[in-house]
């Protein structure tokens, strides 16, 4: 009788807490026109009262801080990198993959898919009809 109080009481404190642990804090910033710019699980400015002022050039750019509790927070990166391709240049771009060996089929063939032409067959060896029942 004892263990089974045991393990009810364990059951219903991991039943509690479960929800809990599940959930992570997920900060996101939107800018004046609506835009997602920041997401992560670490704040973009120090929360405490020494970020008061980054907090407030902030709110002079227009920009809304959420921070959330969710079951999952993606983080949201943006590339400095300008001129860079799109992902249809690069794809348009890309060459197909042929090799020399390999289950490819027609296109694993040297020459860009076109079948080789095959040697000509050789005639069988003759036999010796003198030699009885041995090939």
């Amino acid at each position: 009788m004892r263990h089974v109080a045991l393990h009810l009481s364990c059951a219903a404190t991991i039943a509690l807490f479960a929800p809990l642990a599940q959930a992570v804090t997920c900060d996101i910033v939107f800018d004046r026109t609506g835009t997602l710019i920041y997401q992560d699980t670490m704040p973009p400015v120090d929360l405490s009262e020494r970020g008061a002022a980054a907090r407030e050039k902030m709110r002079e750019r227009g920009e809304l801080l959420m921070i959330i509790e969710s079951s999952q927070c993606p983080r949201l990166v943006f590339s400095s990198v300008t001129g860079a391709a799109s992902v249809d240049e690069i794809v348009s771009g890309m060459q197909p993959y042929i090799a020399v060996t390999g289950g490819m089929g027609s296109t694993a063939r040297p020459g860009g898919g076109k079948p080789a032409t095959a040697p000509a067959p050789t005639a069988p060896a003759a036999r010796n009809s003198g030699a009885p029942g041995r090939y």
